[in-house]
């Protein structure tokens, strides 16, 4: 005799859950923050994380609201990577060297340098890292290097 068997996902496999819909990336007003939508916001509202303002579509940024992000995004870019720093002036003023010498380090490579040059903004900054590191060289050899090169 053939039983009937009941067929019961969740007794006999593990429940799938649908995968959700990924949310929409946003540009606050308020905050600046850019980021996907806050996860309790309804589709195809944008409603910031941080501080719940109220969000713009990325495909909606005006050209200075475009250039700002893209501005933001280096900078958390940098500050990530942990190349933050000040300018090659005030990198200057830390060294206690021109502002010529600065350019040639950084060429060399001993110097770590972000540029942004984007939408008629130019910005150069010199890690605090790569300073610290020179520093130290040339208060312990009296040169920038740890190598034989000066």
């Amino acid at each position: 005799m053939v039983k009937a068997f009941e067929y019961s996902k969740s007794l006999n496999m593990e429940e799938q859950q649908e995968p959700k819909p990924e949310r929409e990336r946003g540009w606050c007003r308020e905050c600046g923050h850019a980021e996907p939508s806050h996860e309790s916001a309804a589709p195809g509202e944008l409603i910031c994380p941080a501080c719940g303002g109220e969000m713009k579509s990325l495909n909606n940024l005006t050209k200075s609201e475009r250039s700002a992000l893209d501005f933001q995004e280096w900078m958390d870019a940098v500050h990530k990577a942990d190349k933050w720093g000040p300018s090659p002036g005030g990198a200057a003023s830390d060294l206690r060297c021109d502002r010529s010498m600065i350019d040639k380090l950084a060429d060399r490579g001993i110097l770590e340098k972000s540029v942004y040059d984007r939408d008629g903004h130019h910005v150069v900054l010199i890690s605090d890292r790569s300073i610290a590191r020179a520093k130290e060289n040339k208060k312990k050899r009296g040169k920038w290097t740890d190598s034989g090169d000066e």
